[in-house]
């Protein structure tokens, strides 16, 4: 009993036997799968194969170890590693044999998904025979697209290459070369648009933005780089874009900045300081530059128009709005420059752009409090003498009219009195005029010589301001009012 169980024993591991062989073999061709040794699993398929060629889901033998059991599908796996193996290679003539060799494999197995690599080895195989048969046109494909780089229509061309790759397998070096050549020149270009825009934005500090807004515009459209030639370019230009938005909606009120109110010009200006900040964490330190000149362009504007005196009261107080809230963004913008790195070309310069502007302002907001003062000095003497001829008791006073016709006379004989407004002006003389003829009735004189009397200032008043006498004539005698027509005549 013994001897015949050594003997079952010895022949179940004979390893003559061609069922424990092959089932050897397909384990250690799967193994060499999971490896991704395909060569080597396929001759140990073939192998196997050539013991054992009808496959079984449930294949049993003992090797030299133990009792196996396990499914056998060798022309299967043999389909899968060719299919695998094709994704490596490189060569588009090779890989088209191989997928060639998954079909005829995957047409002899009986594994049951084999109809789903089947269909993808045929979708391979098409993209694959479609590649071969436009390899052919290679040439010009390539041709068109270096056009297409030529003349900085990066976008297109490397769209265009995006599609050759998927078409042209097996050209993978050449189209590489080529696509890094045009991300090259598209680099180059981007970075000479930054030295374009550099130097616009410089012209724009040369500019009048309130006087002549509408070239700005035209000045910065040189550096908008092509669309064509750059979809998604760099933060300078996404800052550029950003700034155009900016400048074109604030045009109209940037033409207006002379007569806009303190909180409309902080708001206008606060808006241009802002972007200056944005202009330095872009990396654009002329978008800095220009975009506070505009700032600064709007904000002198209002002083400038404040300064020439043109209200009859100096608006002091809309000027220390607008130079308070400068030096607040003044501070802020030195701020945002000291964290550029000292050796930066522009660090230097725009270190002294900021105070020397915001001396500026100061200066002429001292020079504005300074004319107030004195405008308020000029105008005492008119409100002085209004008042008094609308007295009854002044009227009634030779003295007291005398000395106010002086004092009119001599603040005209001032140097300063041709700083006046018209209005400011007229109003002056036209009081001179009312005294010197209240004084000439009071002295009998007849109504012809009381004209001579009062005409000169009279007529230059209604030079200064043709409706200068509209607030005196309900106040007026009609002996007055006749001589005053006589002289507008």
């Amino acid at each position: 009993m013994l001897s015949l169980a050594l003997f079952v024993l010895c022949i179940a591991a004979d390893p003559a036997d061609p069922v424990s062989e092959a089932g050897t073999a397909y384990r250690q061709a799967l193994e060499a799968l999971n490896g991704k040794n395909y060569e080597e699993a396929v001759q140990l398929l073939r192998g196997a194969l050539q013991k054992l060629g009808e496959e079984s889901d449930s294949l049993k033998y003992r090797d030299g170890i133990a009792r196996q059991r396990h499914a056998y599908y060798p022309y299967y796996e043999w389909a899968r590693a060719r299919l695998l193996q094709a994704k490596q290679e490189t060569s588009i003539f090779t890989r088209r044999d191989l997928l060639k060799e998954a079909l005829s494999r995957l047409s002899q197995t009986r594994h049951p998904d084999a109809a789903v690599k089947v269909e993808e080895a045929k979708e391979q195989l098409a993209v694959v025979e479609k590649a071969i048969e436009l390899d052919g046109s290679f040439a010009s494909a390539k041709i068109r697209i270096e056009v297409l780089g030529t003349g900085e229509r990066f976008e297109e061309a490397l769209s265009q290459l995006d599609a050759m790759i998927k078409q042209f397998l097996t050209r993978d070096k050449e189209l590489g070369d080529l696509r890094s050549s045009l991300k090259e020149r598209q680099t180059a270009l981007e970075k000479r648009y930054e030295g374009v825009l550099a130097q616009r934005l410089g012209d724009v500090t040369l500019a009048d933005p309130v006087a002549s807004g509408d070239s700005i515009a035209e000045i910065l459209k040189p550096a908008k780089i092509p669309v064509v030639a750059v979809a998604n370019p760099g933060p300078p230009f996404l800052w550029l874009a950003k700034f155009m938005v900016l400048w074109d909606k604030s045009l109209e009120t940037i033409r207006r900045a002379p007569d806009l109110t303190a909180d409309e010009i902080n708001a206008l200006s606060g808006s241009f300081e802002a972007a200056a900040l944005d202009a330095i964490d872009a990396g654009v330190p002329a978008g800095f530059r220009a975009a506070r000149h505009v700032a600064h362009a709007v904000r002198m504007a209002r002083l400038s128009k404040i300064a020439t005196g043109a209200e009859d009261v100096i608006d002091t107080t809309t000027a220390a709005t607008v130079v308070k809230a400068s030096q607040g963004t003044s501070a802020r913008a030195a701020e945002s420059v000291a964290r550029l790195p000292a050796a930066h070309p522009d660090t230097k310069s725009l270190e002294n752009d900021v105070p020397t502007r915001q001396k500026q302002l100061d200066d002429l907001s001292k020079k504005i409090v300074e004319f107030a003062k004195e405008r308020a000095r000029l105008t005492a003497p008119i409100l002085t003498a209004e008042t008094a001829l609308g007295n009854g008791d002044t009227l009634g006073d030779h003295g007291a009219l005398t000395k106010l016709k002086n004092d009119l006379f001599e603040l005209e004989s001032e140097a300063n009195f041709g700083t006046l407004t018209p209005r400011l002006r007229a109003r002056a003389l036209m009081a001179h005029a009312l005294a010197e003829a209240t004084l000439a009735f009071m002295e009998g004189n007849l109504p012809e010589r009381v004209y001579d009397r009062c005409r000169l200032p009279a007529w230059r008043a209604f030079g200064f301001d043709p409706k200068v006498d509209e607030r005196w004539k309900s106040r007026l005698s009609p002996k007055l009012v006749k001589i005053l027509e006589q002289v507008k005549q």
